[in-house]
Protein backbone atom coordinates (compact mmCIF):
# COMPACT_ATOMS: atom_id res chain seq x y z
CA UNK A 1 0.00 0.00 0.00
CA UNK A 2 1.09 3.60 -1.02
CA UNK A 3 1.21 5.83 2.05
CA UNK A 4 1.44 9.77 1.40
CA UNK A 5 2.87 11.97 3.90
CA UNK A 6 2.63 16.33 3.90
CA UNK A 7 5.48 18.24 4.51
CA UNK A 8 5.24 19.88 7.73
CA UNK A 9 4.62 23.56 5.85
CA UNK A 10 1.50 22.63 3.93
CA UNK A 11 -0.21 21.14 7.54
CA UNK A 12 0.79 24.33 9.02
CA UNK A 13 -1.24 26.38 6.68
CA UNK A 14 -4.50 24.64 6.70
CA UNK A 15 -4.51 24.59 10.10
CA UNK A 16 -4.73 28.58 9.72
CA UNK A 17 -7.46 28.09 7.34
CA UNK A 18 -9.35 26.34 9.67
CA UNK A 19 -8.75 28.74 12.21
CA UNK A 20 -10.04 32.12 9.93
CA UNK A 21 -12.83 30.00 8.82
CA UNK A 22 -13.80 29.72 12.64
CA UNK A 23 -13.39 32.94 13.33
CA UNK A 24 -15.74 34.26 10.75
CA UNK A 25 -18.97 32.70 12.80
CA UNK A 26 -18.55 35.54 15.30
CA UNK A 27 -19.06 38.62 13.34
CA UNK A 28 -17.87 41.81 14.76
CA UNK A 29 -21.46 43.80 16.85
CA UNK A 30 -22.57 46.40 14.43
CA UNK A 31 -22.57 50.03 15.51
CA UNK A 32 -25.54 51.00 17.86
CA UNK A 33 -27.91 53.75 16.86
CA UNK A 34 -29.00 56.64 19.88
CA UNK A 35 -31.98 55.89 21.44
CA UNK A 36 -32.84 59.74 20.83
CA UNK A 37 -32.47 59.52 17.39
CA UNK A 38 -34.75 56.70 17.17
CA UNK A 39 -37.32 58.76 19.22
CA UNK A 40 -36.80 62.12 17.09
CA UNK A 41 -37.27 60.12 13.91
CA UNK A 42 -40.66 58.29 14.73
CA UNK A 43 -42.56 61.46 16.48
CA UNK A 44 -45.24 62.09 14.26
CA UNK A 45 -45.96 65.97 13.55
CA UNK A 46 -49.10 67.72 14.29
CA UNK A 47 -51.25 67.39 11.35
CA UNK A 48 -52.20 71.51 11.71
CA UNK A 49 -48.45 72.44 12.12
CA UNK A 50 -48.72 74.92 8.72
CA UNK A 51 -51.07 77.23 11.01
CA UNK A 52 -49.72 76.94 14.63
CA UNK A 53 -48.75 80.42 15.60
CA UNK A 54 -50.15 83.97 16.58
CA UNK A 55 -52.06 85.98 14.93
CA UNK A 56 -52.98 89.45 15.63
CA UNK A 57 -55.11 91.84 14.67
CA UNK A 58 -57.82 94.57 15.29
CA UNK A 59 -61.27 95.14 15.12
CA UNK A 60 -63.04 98.62 15.05
CA UNK A 61 -65.35 100.26 16.93
CA UNK A 62 -69.23 99.01 15.93
CA UNK A 63 -72.67 99.48 17.22
CA UNK A 64 -74.18 96.79 19.33
CA UNK A 65 -76.77 94.48 17.70
CA UNK A 66 -79.80 92.81 19.60
CA UNK A 67 -80.76 89.57 18.95
CA UNK A 68 -82.73 90.37 15.91
CA UNK A 69 -79.78 91.69 14.22
CA UNK A 70 -80.73 95.69 14.60
CA UNK A 71 -78.99 97.96 16.29
CA UNK A 72 -79.33 98.39 19.86
CA UNK A 73 -80.39 101.46 21.46
CA UNK A 74 -81.07 102.69 24.83
CA UNK A 75 -82.88 106.43 24.99
CA UNK A 76 -82.67 106.69 21.88
CA UNK A 77 -78.87 106.36 21.26
CA UNK A 78 -77.19 103.72 19.73
CA UNK A 79 -75.01 101.35 21.99
CA UNK A 80 -71.15 101.18 20.85
CA UNK A 81 -68.99 98.79 21.00
CA UNK A 82 -64.92 99.90 21.39
CA UNK A 83 -62.36 98.90 18.84
CA UNK A 84 -60.37 96.31 20.07
CA UNK A 85 -57.16 94.47 19.60
CA UNK A 86 -57.09 90.70 19.46
CA UNK A 87 -54.03 87.98 19.56
CA UNK A 88 -55.15 84.28 18.65
CA UNK A 89 -51.88 81.40 19.80
CA UNK A 90 -52.84 78.55 17.66
CA UNK A 91 -51.03 75.75 19.35
CA UNK A 92 -50.40 71.98 18.65
CA UNK A 93 -53.12 69.45 20.02
CA UNK A 94 -55.78 71.52 18.84
CA UNK A 95 -55.31 74.27 21.94
CA UNK A 96 -56.43 77.72 20.94
CA UNK A 97 -55.67 80.91 22.95
CA UNK A 98 -57.18 84.67 22.77
CA UNK A 99 -56.03 88.01 24.39
CA UNK A 100 -58.95 90.83 24.10
CA UNK A 101 -57.42 94.30 24.73
CA UNK A 102 -60.69 97.04 24.77
CA UNK A 103 -58.45 99.74 22.84
CA UNK A 104 -60.20 102.61 24.65
CA UNK A 105 -59.43 101.86 28.35
CA UNK A 106 -56.86 99.02 27.82
CA UNK A 107 -59.02 96.47 30.20
CA UNK A 108 -57.94 92.61 29.18
CA UNK A 109 -59.93 89.40 28.65
CA UNK A 110 -58.12 85.95 28.07
CA UNK A 111 -59.95 83.07 26.73
CA UNK A 112 -58.83 79.63 26.40
CA UNK A 113 -60.30 76.33 24.12
CA UNK A 114 -59.89 74.53 21.81
CA UNK A 115 -59.97 74.52 17.75
CA UNK A 116 -61.11 72.13 15.13
CA UNK A 117 -60.52 72.03 11.40
CA UNK A 118 -63.82 72.53 9.73
CA UNK A 119 -62.11 72.47 5.95
CA UNK A 120 -59.22 72.84 3.98
CA UNK A 121 -58.64 73.66 0.56
CA UNK A 122 -55.24 74.50 -1.04
CA UNK A 123 -53.62 77.50 1.32
CA UNK A 124 -56.36 77.83 3.15
CA UNK A 125 -58.02 76.37 5.86
CA UNK A 126 -60.82 77.48 8.27
CA UNK A 127 -61.21 76.26 11.64
CA UNK A 128 -63.74 76.95 14.37
CA UNK A 129 -62.42 78.15 17.80
CA UNK A 130 -64.15 77.09 20.68
CA UNK A 131 -63.48 79.67 23.99
CA UNK A 132 -64.28 80.31 27.45
CA UNK A 133 -62.75 82.81 30.29
CA UNK A 134 -64.09 80.52 33.04
CA UNK A 135 -66.50 82.78 34.37
CA UNK A 136 -69.73 82.35 32.08
CA UNK A 137 -68.13 83.44 28.21
CA UNK A 138 -68.01 81.39 26.12
CA UNK A 139 -67.45 82.70 22.36
CA UNK A 140 -66.78 81.01 19.05
CA UNK A 141 -64.94 82.59 16.23
CA UNK A 142 -64.33 81.43 12.94
CA UNK A 143 -60.71 81.85 11.53
CA UNK A 144 -60.13 81.35 7.66
CA UNK A 145 -56.11 81.02 7.53
CA UNK A 146 -54.70 81.42 4.14
CA UNK A 147 -50.93 80.14 4.43
CA UNK A 148 -50.14 81.99 1.36
CA UNK A 149 -49.30 85.11 2.67
CA UNK A 150 -49.73 84.49 6.45
CA UNK A 151 -53.32 85.78 7.16
CA UNK A 152 -56.39 85.00 8.35
CA UNK A 153 -59.97 86.59 8.48
CA UNK A 154 -62.07 86.40 11.98
CA UNK A 155 -65.34 86.17 11.94
CA UNK A 156 -67.47 86.24 15.15
CA UNK A 157 -71.20 86.07 15.87
CA UNK A 158 -73.66 88.80 15.21
CA UNK A 159 -70.27 91.51 14.64
CA UNK A 160 -68.11 92.29 12.20
CA UNK A 161 -65.39 90.36 10.78
CA UNK A 162 -61.92 91.94 10.68
CA UNK A 163 -58.19 90.86 9.22
CA UNK A 164 -55.58 89.05 11.32
CA UNK A 165 -51.75 88.49 10.59
CA UNK A 166 -49.52 86.06 11.93
CA UNK A 167 -46.69 87.28 13.44
CA UNK A 168 -44.96 84.39 14.90
CA UNK A 169 -45.21 80.79 14.06
CA UNK A 170 -43.45 79.55 17.37
CA UNK A 171 -45.59 79.70 20.33
CA UNK A 172 -44.53 76.95 22.81
CA UNK A 173 -42.58 79.20 25.03
CA UNK A 174 -46.39 81.10 25.48
CA UNK A 175 -46.94 81.76 29.02
CA UNK A 176 -50.83 82.11 28.67
CA UNK A 177 -52.55 80.52 31.53
CA UNK A 178 -55.36 77.63 31.21
CA UNK A 179 -57.38 79.56 33.78
CA UNK A 180 -59.45 82.44 33.56
CA UNK A 181 -56.77 85.76 34.17
CA UNK A 182 -57.63 89.23 33.81
CA UNK A 183 -55.30 92.51 33.87
CA UNK A 184 -55.77 94.38 37.31
CA UNK A 185 -57.15 97.45 35.82
CA UNK A 186 -61.12 96.68 34.83
CA UNK A 187 -61.80 93.16 33.98
CA UNK A 188 -61.23 91.23 37.05
CA UNK A 189 -63.35 88.02 37.61
CA UNK A 190 -64.38 87.45 40.98
CA UNK A 191 -64.95 83.86 42.24
CA UNK A 192 -68.56 83.84 43.94
CA UNK A 193 -71.38 85.34 41.34
CA UNK A 194 -73.84 85.61 44.29
CA UNK A 195 -71.77 89.16 45.67
CA UNK A 196 -72.83 90.72 42.24
CA UNK A 197 -76.30 90.93 43.53
CA UNK A 198 -77.82 94.23 44.39
CA UNK A 199 -78.75 97.51 42.89
CA UNK A 200 -76.59 99.56 40.90
CA UNK A 201 -77.26 103.14 40.40
CA UNK A 202 -75.93 105.96 38.35
CA UNK A 203 -76.98 109.44 38.26
CA UNK A 204 -76.00 112.71 36.41
CA UNK A 205 -77.67 115.85 34.90
CA UNK A 206 -78.79 114.31 31.86
CA UNK A 207 -79.39 110.72 33.00
CA UNK A 208 -80.62 108.42 35.42
CA UNK A 209 -79.63 104.78 35.77
CA UNK A 210 -80.50 101.44 37.51
CA UNK A 211 -79.45 97.76 37.58
CA UNK A 212 -80.77 95.41 39.20
CA UNK A 213 -78.42 92.31 39.21
CA UNK A 214 -80.28 89.07 40.83
CA UNK A 215 -78.74 85.23 39.73
CA UNK A 216 -78.59 85.06 36.35
CA UNK A 217 -80.46 88.00 35.47
CA UNK A 218 -80.40 91.45 35.57
CA UNK A 219 -82.92 94.56 34.51
CA UNK A 220 -82.85 97.86 33.81
CA UNK A 221 -84.18 101.24 34.13
CA UNK A 222 -83.07 104.28 32.26
CA UNK A 223 -84.56 107.87 32.93
CA UNK A 224 -83.51 110.74 30.45
CA UNK A 225 -83.74 113.87 32.42
CA UNK A 226 -85.30 116.54 30.36
CA UNK A 227 -85.34 119.25 33.46
CA UNK A 228 -89.09 120.00 32.87
CA UNK A 229 -89.98 117.80 35.49
CA UNK A 230 -90.33 114.04 35.98
CA UNK A 231 -93.72 113.95 33.97
CA UNK A 232 -91.75 115.04 30.89
CA UNK A 233 -89.04 112.37 31.32
CA UNK A 234 -88.26 109.56 28.85
CA UNK A 235 -88.03 106.07 31.10
CA UNK A 236 -86.86 102.87 29.15
CA UNK A 237 -86.06 99.02 30.60
CA UNK A 238 -83.79 96.63 29.51
CA UNK A 239 -83.25 93.02 30.47
CA UNK A 240 -80.93 90.22 30.01
CA UNK A 241 -78.32 87.89 31.11
CA UNK A 242 -75.73 87.30 33.81
CA UNK A 243 -72.77 84.87 32.81
CA UNK A 244 -70.34 85.48 35.81
CA UNK A 245 -68.98 89.06 36.24
CA UNK A 246 -70.54 90.19 33.29
CA UNK A 247 -73.91 91.40 31.91
CA UNK A 248 -75.26 90.24 28.27
CA UNK A 249 -78.55 91.28 26.08
CA UNK A 250 -81.39 89.09 26.28
CA UNK A 251 -79.92 86.37 23.88
CA UNK A 252 -77.11 86.28 25.89
CA UNK A 253 -74.29 87.17 22.99
CA UNK A 254 -73.47 90.38 23.14
CA UNK A 255 -71.52 92.01 26.05
CA UNK A 256 -72.46 94.99 27.25
CA UNK A 257 -70.99 95.44 30.53
CA UNK A 258 -69.32 93.81 33.69
CA UNK A 259 -68.67 94.07 37.22
CA UNK A 260 -65.81 94.63 39.37
CA UNK A 261 -66.57 94.91 43.40
CA UNK A 262 -69.15 96.72 44.05
CA UNK A 263 -68.99 98.80 40.67
CA UNK A 264 -70.50 98.03 37.43
CA UNK A 265 -69.36 99.17 33.73
CA UNK A 266 -71.88 99.79 30.90
CA UNK A 267 -72.18 101.60 28.15
CA UNK A 268 -75.31 104.77 27.42
CA UNK A 269 -75.13 106.69 23.97
CA UNK A 270 -71.82 105.84 23.17
CA UNK A 271 -70.36 106.82 26.29
CA UNK A 272 -68.40 104.07 29.22
CA UNK A 273 -70.22 104.65 32.72
CA UNK A 274 -69.88 103.12 36.19
CA UNK A 275 -72.82 102.23 38.47
CA UNK A 276 -72.13 102.37 42.41
CA UNK A 277 -73.56 99.20 44.17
Amino acid sequence: MNRFFFPSSMIVVFSSILLMSCGDNNPSPKPSVPTDSVTAATTPEDPNADILGRYQGSQEAYTMKNQYGSDMEVNGNKVQVPASKYTFLIKENNVVSLEQINQEDGTRVYYNGTFKVLDKLGNTVKIECALSDGAGSSPTYILIIDNSDNTARCIGHNEPSFSLDKKSTNVSEDKTTTTTTTSTDNTSTEDAPANYNGVYSYKDDSAELQIVVSGESWTGKTRIITGMGEEYDKVEYESGVVKGNELFESAGYVKIGYIQGNALTTTIGGNIVTLRK
